[in-house]
This record gives structure tokens, C-alpha cells and sequence, in this order.
């Protein structure tokens, strides 16, 4: 599928999406794991991608102050710029950072799955830029879809519903899940022809947003092959959504990952 076309529905969705992002402010599980297991990201160089509606940024500015957020919608950008005003803020296509010189981070993170809501070849094109944007020894801190979970496998799932003893509440929230349940299943109905499935990757128009996104699934083991091609250490940690270092593998819908460029390298 071309990616101008996964591009024009995932965009699409989150520029209408600013004010359910601008609600949240609190790190997952793995993020927090992830952070405190980066302990030498104290106060050196930050590049936060995909800054949403500004969940990261109270949190990755208490690591350091020296911080850029960036995010290719630019009505995120707005938001977070009028949320933490005279804090840095860029609109940026993660897929060529052009503006930022090599070696000019310690740590990159690219939050929320945010990897997944490209195709491959712009996937891998911000696994290179995220590598020459680090120091030597700087991590790259992200989540993504992953392939091992069941989740995804499901022909339809039906928008959640919140009853209430509140007749006008329940009301309300069964007007506005039929609303949901009608644009679901119109989304379903178009992009899912759009899917693709291949050894190293899966694209699937997945549920979120009433199946109005288009997302990159892969496993641990080709996600750690991507790392390495790229250049990244072996030795790569993985938490699941409860924060715990993977073992052996995990049925979680997503991965997240720290992976770090090798001291060694220019």
C-alpha cells in the first residue's frame, strides 16, 4: 500500500484526535521502567517524537531540561506549545530530521506506538535517523504493535460501552455508542482491503479510533533484527505493559523497547 495513503488516514485521524491526547498526562507502566532503567539520561540532550496532545514532556523535562519535542501534526504542536509555553517545539516528519545533527541526542523516544503508524520503508527510515541523531552510547527509547498478540486477529470488535443507572447518562452514552459503532464499522468496511501481511510485518487496520488507523505489527525477534540492521547493540531490552522486562516473550498488544547505539560508534 503506498505510504501517501497510510499517511492521509492516520494523519486525518489525529488531527482530530488533539483534545483526547491533550487529556492525558500520565506515563504507562513501561515507560517508567524504561526510564528509570536509562539512568545516564540525566541532564544530557532529549529529542521526544510524536509528542501527542504533551503526555511526555512534564516527565522526559524532569530527565533534562535540554529537550525538543517534535510531532508531524501540526495542530499536536499548537497544543503543546500552548500547554508548556516557551518549551521547544517543532513540527517534524520523523522519517527525515534533516534539521538536527548527527550525534546531537543521548535519548530518543518515540512514545505510544507512534513507530507503528507508518509503512515499512518509513519505518526504517526513522530507525536510521533515530541512529545518527544519537550520541555514541545514546538510547532510543519506543513502543510498538506487537505481531505475537492475539488482539489484533479479530475480524470486528465492538466499541466498549459504560452503563449507568443514570437514565440520561445511559441515554447519552447509548447515542453515542451507536454513533461509534456506525463509524467503526464504515471504517472497517474500507481500510481493511488495505491490510498487509508479509514474513518480517503486518499492517492492519486496527481498532483504534473506531478503526480509523492503519498499524504496523512485528514481532520481538524481527523487531531486534531491525535494530541491529540498523546498527544498534544486541543487547536490547523489551518491557511489556506492565512494566516487566520480557523473558520470554509476551501476548501484550505492545512491546516497548530501549535500544542503545554502541559507544564505539561516529
Amino acid at each position: 500500500m503506498p505510504h501517501e495513503y497510510i499517511d492521509h488516514i492516520n494523519k486525518k485521524t489525529m488531527r482530530g484526535s488533539v483534545a483526547e491526547y491533550a487529556r492525558q498526562n500520565t506515563l504507562t507502566k513501561s515507560e517508567e521502567a524504561a526510564l528509570n532503567y536509562v539512568s545516564d539520561a540525566a541532564d544530557n540532550p532529549i529529542l521526544d517524537i510524536g509528542i501527542g496532545g504533551g503526555r511526555t514532556v512534564a516527565a522526559l523535562r524532569r530527565v533534562s531540561k535540554d529537550y525538543v519535542g517534535i510531532d508531524y501534526v501540526n495542530e499536536m504542536v499548537m497544543e503543546c506549545r500552548k500547554k508548556f509555553p516557551g518549551v521547544r517545539f517543532e513540527q517534524r516528519d520523523a522519517r527525515k530530521l534533516t534539521s538536527f545533527e548527527n550525534n546531537s541526542f543521548h535519548t530518543i523516544m518515540f512514545s505510544m506506538n507512534g513507530i507503528s503508524m507508518v509503512d515499512h520503508e518509513g519505518r526504517m527510515e526513522i530507525l536510521q535517523e533515530v541512529y545518527r541523531l544519537l550520541s555514541p552510547g545514546g538510547v532510543f527509547l519506543f513502543s510498538t504493535y506487537n505481531q505475537d498478540s492475539a488482539d489484533y486477529r479479530k475480524l470486528f470488535r465492538f466499541p466498549e460501552f459504560m452503563f449507568s443507572k443514570n437514565l440520561l447518562k445511559s441515554g447519552v452514552r447509548s447515542l453515542r455508542y451507536a454513533c461509534n459503532l456506525l463509524i467503526a464499522v464504515y471504517n472497517r468496511s474500507r481500510f481493511r482491503r488495505l491490510e498487509t501481511y508479509t514474513d518480517e510485518y503486518f499492517i492492519v487496520n486496527d481498532k483504534c479510533h473506531n478503526y480509523a488507523t492503519m498499524l504496523y505489527y512485528i514481532t520481538q525477534a524481527n523487531q531486534y533484527k531491525q535494530l541491529t540492521s540498523v546498527g544498534f547493540d544486541r543487547d536490547i531490552i523489551a518491557f511489556d505493559s506492565s512494566g516487566n522486562l520480557i523473558k520470554n516473550g509476551t501476548p501484550d498488544d505492545s512491546i516497548f523497547y530501549i535500544a542503545r547505539k554502541p559507544s564505539s560508534a561516529s
